[in-house]
């Protein structure tokens, strides 16, 4: 197989993921709204589900920055 070729797998690979990521993020950011309403009392708020959602949320962002820097990478390559 030659090394385009190769490259053209890669960034198949990456765009699945990164679109399974992307998923995964408005998942977790429509929870986290739903966590937050702003017309729940204060003391009702699940603290601890927010912040571990957010800390997933944060993550999962790290991950798509990685995953779109290295799309970047193979579309110079590629010559895109």
């Amino acid at each position: 197989m030659s090394e385009y070729a190769k490259k053209l797998g890669q960034r198949v690979e990456l765009r699945t993921q990164r679109l399974g990521l992307a998923a995964d993020i408005q998942a977790q950011r429509d929870r986290l709204r739903d966590l937050l309403d702003p017309l729940a009392e204060p003391e009702t708020l699940d603290a601890e589900e927010i912040v571990v959602l957010a800390g997933n949320l944060a993550g999962k962002l790290a991950e798509l920055g990685a995953v779109d820097r290295k799309l970047a990478i193979l579309a110079r390559e590629i010559g895109e």
